[in-house]
Order: C-alpha cells, then sequence, then structure tokens
C-alpha cells in the first residue's frame, strides 16, 4: 500500500505538470492580451504594464519564470484585479463551490442507491420502469439545461424557490439538483446491475435459505458487496461537482470558484487560470487516490500494485 501511494502521488505531480505546461502553451497560443490601449491610454504605459507581468521576455522564458514561481509556492497574482492572487480566489470561492458540491454529492449518493436498489428489489415492473426512465432522464439531458427549465419553473413562473446567489437553504436546493441529477441517474445505474448480480450470488442464496430475515440479507450482504462501482464511480464524481459546477454557478449567479474561473478567462487573466486549473487538477488528482485505496478497504480481493 505505501508504495502504491507513493507510485501514484508520484504520477500525479507528473500529470500537473504536463497539465499546467499544456495550459500555459495553449494560452499563449491563443490570440489576443489581457491589456490593451483602451485601459492604459499610452503605448509607454502598456509596454510597463507588460514588463510587470513579464509578458515582454521570449515565451520560454515566461514559462521558466512561472515553473520557478510555483515551485516556490507563488501560483502568481491576478493581471485584471491588482492585489487579488490566485490564493485569495481559492480561500473566497472554493469554499462556497465545495459547500454546494458536498450537498450535491450526498443527494447523488442517496437519491442514486435508493433509485438503484429499489429497481432491482422491486417486485413491480412499473417501478423498475419509472427508475430507469428517470436515470435515462438524466444521463440524456445536459445539467445546465435541467437548471435552466427548474430556474423558469421553480423560480421565474411559480415563484416558490430563490434562485440567485445562496443566501438562504431555500437557494441550495435548484443548484444542488441541477449538480446532482446526472450523478444520480448514473449511480442508480450502476447500483441496479450491481444488485441484480450480487441477489444471485450463492452466499446470498444461501443466506436466505437460513431463514435470514430479507432486509438483513438486502442491507448487511447485498447492499455491502454492491457498493463497490458505486464508491469508484463516487470520487471522480465528487471530483467533478467541484470543478464541473461552473455552468450551473453561472445560471444561479453563486459566488464560487466557477464564476471566477469563467470572469478570468473572460478578461485573459492568466495567472489566476493557470493558477485555478493546477488547484482544480489536484483535487481530481487526489480524490482519484483516495477512491482507489477505499476499493482496495471495500473489497480485499483488489490488490494495489
Amino acid at each position: 500500500m505505501p508504495k502504491y501511494i507513493i507510485k501514484r502521488v508520484l504520477i500525479g505531480f507528473v500529470t500537473l505538470f504536463v497539465l499546467a505546461s499544456v495550459t500555459f502553451f495553449l494560452m499563449k497560443a491563443t490570440p489576443g492580451s489581457p491589456f490593451s490601449l483602451a485601459k492604459y491610454k499610452t503605448p509607454e504605459a502598456l509596454a510597463a504594464a507588460e514588463a510587470k507581468y513579464n509578458l515582454d521576455k521570449p515565451l520560454m522564458e515566461q514559462y521558466v519564470i512561472y515553473l520557478k514561481g510555483v515551485a516556490q509556492g507563488n501560483l502568481g497574482e491576478s493581471m485584471i484585479n491588482t492585489g487579488r492572487s490566485v490564493s485569495y480566489y481559492i480561500k473566497t470561492g472554493f469554499p462556497v463551490t465545495a459547500r454546494l458540491g458536498l450537498i450535491a454529492f450526498v443527494l447523488a449518493l442517496v437519491g442514486g442507491i435508493a433509485l438503484g436498489t429499489g429497481a432491482a428489489l422491486s417486485r413491480h415492473k412499473w417501478v423498475n420502469n419509472l427508475c430507469m426512465f428517470v436515470a435515462t432522464i438524466g444521463v440524456s439531458v445536459p445539467s445546465f439545461l435541467i437548471a435552466m427549465i427548474m430556474l423558469i419553473v421553480f423560480g421565474v413562473q411559480l415563484h416558490i424557490l430563490p434562485f440567485i446567489g445562496l443566501n438562504s437553504p431555500l437557494n441550495y436546493i435548484m443548484p444542488a439538483l441541477s449538480l446532482a441529477f446526472y450523478p444520480i441517474a448514473m449511480i442508480a445505474r450502476l447500483t441496479r446491475s450491481s444488485m441484480l448480480e450480487v441477489m444471485n450470488q450463492d452466499y446470498i442464496i444461501l443466506a436466505r435459505s437460513k431463514g435470514t430475515p430479507y432486509k438483513k440479507v438486502v442491507i448487511k450482504h447485498a447492499l455491502k458487496n454492491a457498493m463497490l462501482p458505486v464508491v469508484t464511480y463516487a470520487g471522480p464524481m465528487f471530483a467533478f461537482m467541484l470543478t464541473g459546477s461552473f455552468v450551473i454557478e453561472s445560471v444561479f449567479s453563486i459566488p464560487g470558484i466557477g464564476s471566477a474561473f469563467v470572469s478570468c478567462i473572460t478578461t485573459r487573466d492568466y495567472p489566476i487560470i493557470m493558477g485555478l486549473t493546477i488547484f482544480l487538477g489536484f483535487l481530481v488528482i487526489t480524490f482519484n487516490l483516495i477512491t482507489d485505496i477505499l476499493s482496495a478497504i471495500i473489497d480485499p480481493r483488489i490488490k494495489l500494485d
């Protein structure tokens, strides 16, 4: 296990390096600049601003300077909002995004497992069809479209739920459901197929033949062993909820890290784009590592080599 963790951490660092490098050169390859004469008035002032952020230097020299800063723990400072560093955007925006993502994560797990288990164990065909219909809708319809439909129906037309910001617990309902709808569908499908397979295993048949109550068989034996695919999916899913909420945050005007990321892309704020990309990449790599370790703990048959 320690050898595997060290190996994955090293791979993670290499992945972050590649991610940062590709993002850096793609940004520089895109035409345009965060600075313009409309803002700085004179060519001298524009040249001074570019010199301050090393934009007047050759591309490879800019790349080396940036990597040295990252190695020292300096992710950079905004070119547009003077005095605001990457850490500022992380400290102010990430807690909001994490709170929304955690609520959506819990909704996805509870809703997906409930739907999948109900579809697998119900003796009524209509229950299975209904659960799979909801799962199909969740997989097929983009989250931003679900967000827009909910906003128009429950926010604008019916005036039931607030839809701007996160000022009260009610404000979390529509964004969290919109973000959780696709994962709910995926978890429901994984749980259903896994439960159907587990319920036909010999140890389940043996437990039921011994007179073990059906609920105990399902909860203690079947559900536990059917959760491995869900756990495997849960880590990347949580990372997706933290990094894939950008559109949802924009739709509901949520001041999270996604809104900051979209804004800095619009203004071509290079250091903030780079810093937030590295931070979010680190989160994805970390959650994938945690998922692999949890999978091995749940199922000892899985060997981490």
